[in-house]
C-alpha cells in the first residue's frame, strides 16, 4: 500500500534505470517550475524506499527537478516498500503512453476555467504555460465549423494561417461550403454540413488551401486608414480586432471594403491638410498630373512652393501621397485606351481526379511488372530489342557519357555483372532474356510524375507485352470516388447503365453491376496509348514537313539571289581592285532617289511558314 508522505526533494534518490536518459533542457525545467509555483505540483512522483531507509525515485525525475528549481523545500511523494519487479515497466509506461491533449480539448478546458471558474487570461497563461498569443490562437477556435473542430483532432486539420482566414467568415458560410464539398459523400437524408473527416479518407479529401481561399475575405487595418473615428462612424465602418496582429501596431481591421472606401475617400475630398491637392485617377487608378504641375523627382531638391497630393490606391485601398511643382503649363493628356475584359471560362472539374490518375499510374505499373515477368521464358528477342529502344526515350531514363554515372545500378548493374563476368558475353539465351526484362521492369513505370515517370513509352511497352490482361479490377469505392460527377456519369454510361441522380448512386450502381466481374475503364487501360501515340507522332510528322519545306524554300531563295546576281557588273568590281575608284551613278536632280524596300529576314519567313499562321509580320 502506497504511503503520501512529505519529504524535500533534494534528498529523493535518481533511479540508475530511469528510462528518461536524454535531460530536459533547462527551459523545459524552468518552465515546469513556474507552473509548480502558480498551481503547486498536481502529480506527485512515486518513490520506492530503500533498506536503508532512502527514497528513490520510480517515476518523476523532471518534477523533482523542476520543484528544487523553483526552490520548494516539501514536495509530496507517493511512498512503496515493494519490489515487486515492475518499476522499470511503470517508468517507462508513464513517459511512452502519456499523450498531450488536442487543442480543441485545450480550448474547452480554457473555456470553462474562463466562464465558470473566472480565471484571467493572465492568470491561464501563468498557470499553463503558454502565451498570449498562443491562447488567443485557441480561442480562434470558437469560430470554426464543428467538423473542421473533429478534423484538428484528428491531426487533420487546416493551419494557424488557414485557421485564422476561416474565423474571418460566419459559421453558417463554413457550413455551406462543407456541404457543398462533401455533398456525394454522406447517405441520403444525412446532412452533408455535417459530415466528419475519418481515418479512411484519402489524404487530399480536403485541399485546405482551396478551401480556405473561397472563403477568403480582404482585410482593411486601422493603421492603413487616414480617417478618424468621427468619419469612421459615419460611413459605418466597424473595427475588429485581430487576435495574430503584432502587439506594437493596430491590429483593428473591416472587411467591409466600401465602407472603408468612402472613409478614405471622403477623407482626401473634405478633410486632408490644407494647401494640398486632391488628386484624380485614370481607369486603371495611376494618378493623373494635376493642371498646370509636374512631379517632383527626389533628385529635383524641394522648394517653397512645392504642394503634396494625395489619392487613392484601389488595389490596397491605402491614400498615398506625392509632390507637385506649379509651372503654370496646360497638362497634355492622352486619350484613355479602354480595354476590353473577358471573364476567363470557368474551369471544370476533370473526370478522375489527381488521386484517381495516381492510381491508375500505381496499378498500371504492376500490371507492367507481371506482364514482363510472364514473358521470362519466351519473349521474342526482337521484343526485346524494341522494348529497350523505347526504354530509351522513356522520360525517367537519362543516358550518361562515359565519365558519368548511371542511376539505374541495381537490376541493371547485376545484369551487366552476370552476362559479362569476365569481360566477355556469356551466350545463354535464356539468361540475356530474364536480364532483360528484370531491367525493363526495373525502371519502366508508368507513375503520375514528372521527374520519375515513363510516361508514354511505358504505356506503349505494356502494349508491346500485353499488360492490359494483367490488370485487376477497379471497381472499388475508394477509386470511384476520385471521379468527379460528369466523370462516373460518363463511366456508368460506357458499362452500359443509365445515368442517375448522384454520384454516390451511380458509384453504387457500377460497384454491383460489376459484382465479382472485371472492371477496368478505358483511361485506366494500356490499349488507349496506341491512338495518342499514332496522334503525336501524326503531328510530329507534320511538324517535320513545315520545317523541311521553310528549308527548301530558304536555299532556293538562296540560289536565286546568286543567279540574278550581275556577273558583268561582278567583273568590273573584279577590274577594278587594283586601286581606281568605283565612281558613284548618276542620280538626276529633280527626280529624288526611290526608297529601298523593307527587307524581312530569310529566318523569320521560315518561322512564319513553319508556324503555321501564328505568327504576323508586320513592316512599319
Amino acid at each position: 500500500m502506497d504511503e503520501l508522505r512529505l519529504v524535500d526533494p533534494n534528498i529523493l534518490i535518481a533511479n540508475p534505470n530511469n528510462p528518461r536518459q536524454t535531460t530536459s533542457g533547462q527551459a523545459s525545467i524552468r518552465q515546469l517550475a513556474l507552473n509548480i509555483r502558480a498551481v503547486g505540483l498536481v502529480h506527485p512522483p512515486r518513490v520506492r524506499e530503500l533498506g536503508d531507509g532512502s527514497l528513490m525515485i520510480i517515476a518523476g525525475h523532471r518534477r523533482t527537478e523542476a520543484a528544487i528549481y523553483a526552490g520548494l523545500t516539501e514536495i509530496q511523494v507517493h511512498v512503496t516498500k515493494i519490489d515487486n519487479g515492475l518499476e522499470d515497466l511503470a517508468a517507462a509506461s508513464e513517459n511512452m503512453i502519456r499523450e498531450g491533449m488536442t487543442e480543441p480539448d485545450q480550448w474547452r478546458a480554457v473555456t470553462r476555467m474562463r466562464e465558470e471558474l473566472g480565471y484571467t487570461d493572465q492568470q491561464l497563461c501563468m498557470a499553463l504555460m503558454i502565451t498570449p498569443a498562443y491562447l488567443r490562437g485557441l480561442t480562434l477556435l470558437a469560430k470554426l465549423h464543428p467538423p473542421i473542430l473533429h478534423a484538428i483532432e484528428i491531426g487533420r486539420g487546416p493551419d494557424q494561417k488557414e485557421r485564422r482566414t476561416l474565423a474571418l467568415s460566419s459559421l453558417e458560410e463554413q457550413a455551406a461550403a462543407w456541404a457543398e464539398m462533401f455533398a456525394e459523400s454522406v447517405e441520403e437524408g444525412e446532412d452533408p454540413a455535417g459530415y466528419r473527416l475519418n481515418a479512411e479518407d484519402p489524404d487530399d479529401t480536403v485541399n485546405w488551401r482551396d478551401f480556405t481561399w473561397h472563403l477568403r475575405q480582404d482585410e482593411w487595418y486601422a493603421r492603413d486608414a487616414r480617417f478618424d473615428d468621427a468619419l469612421a462612424q459615419k460611413h459605418g465602418v466597424v473595427w475588429t480586432e485581430d487576435l495574430f496582429g503584432q502587439g506594437s501596431e493596430d491590429n483593428r481591421y473591416v472587411t467591409d471594403a466600401t465602407a472603408f472606401r468612402a472613409a478614405q475617400e471622403d477623407w482626401i475630398a473634405e478633410h486632408r491638410p490644407e494647401g494640398t491637392l486632391a488628386i484624380e485617377t485614370d481607369e486603371y487608378g495611376s494618378p493623373l498630373r494635376p493642371q498646370g504641375y509636374n512631379s517632383v523627382a527626389y533628385w529635383m531638391g524641394e522648394q517653397e512652393t512645392d504642394v503634396v497630393g494625395y489619392w487613392l490606391n484601389r488595389s490596397t485601398l491605402k491614400i498615398e501621397e506625392r509632390k507637385f511643382r506649379y509651372t503654370g503649363e496646360e497638362t497634355v493628356r492622352s486619350e484613355a485606351r479602354v480595354v476590353e475584359q473577358t471573364p476567363p471560362p470557368k474551369k471544370e472539374r476533370a473526370d478522375i481526379s489527381g488521386t484517381g490518375l495516381k492510381m491508375i499510374g500505381s496499378v498500371r505499373t504492376l500490371a507492367l511488372k507481371k506482364a514482363l515477368e510472364a514473358k521470362s521464358e519466351d519473349a521474342d528477342p526482337w521484343d526485346l530489342v524494341a522494348g529497350l529502344l523505347l526504354a530509351l526515350n522513356a522520360n525517367n531514363v537519362h543516358i550518361y557519357g562515359s565519365s558519368g554515372r548511371s542511376p539505374y545500378e541495381n537490376a541493371v548493374k547485376t545484369a551487366m555483372e552476370e552476362l559479362f563476368p569476365e569481360g566477355e558475353l556469356v551466350r545463354d539465351e535464356a539468361l540475356i532474356r530474364r536480364h532483360a526484362l528484370e531491367s525493363l521492369g526495373g525502371f519502366m513505370n508508368c507513375e503520375v510524375s514528372m521527374h520519375s515517370g515513363s510516361g508514354m513509352a511505358a504505356e506503349l511497352l505494356g502494349c508491346l507485352f500485353d499488360a492490359d490482361t494483367h490488370m485487376p479490377s477497379m471497381a472499388d469505392e475508394d477509386f470511384l470516388k476520385t471521379y468527379s460527377k460528369p466523370g462516373i456519369t460518363k463511366a456508368v454510361q460506357a458499362h452500359g447503365l443509365a445515368p442517375l441522380n448522384t454520384g454516390k448512386e451511380m458509384r453504387a450502381s457500377l460497384l454491383n453491376a460489376v459484382g465479382d466481374g472485371h472492371w477496368v475503364p478505358q483511361a485506366a487501360g494500356f490499349a488507349q496509348a496506341t491512338a495518342l501515340w499514332a496522334e503525336e507522332v501524326r503531328k510530329n510528322q507534320s511538324r517535320r514537313a513545315k520545317w523541311a519545306a521553310a528549308e527548301s524554300r530558304l536555299q532556293d531563295e538562296d540560289e536565286d539571289d546568286l543567279e540574278c546576281a550581275d556577273p558583268e557588273g561582278l567583273e568590273d568590281v573584279m577590274d577594278n581592285e587594283g586601286g581606281e575608284e568605283v565612281g558613284e551613278p548618276d542620280v538626276m536632280e529633280d527626280e529624288p532617289a526611290e526608297k529601298p524596300d523593307l527587307v524581312v529576314p530569310q529566318e523569320l519567313v521560315a518561322m512564319q511558314a513553319a508556324m503555321g499562321g501564328r505568327l504576323e509580320i508586320l513592316r512599319v
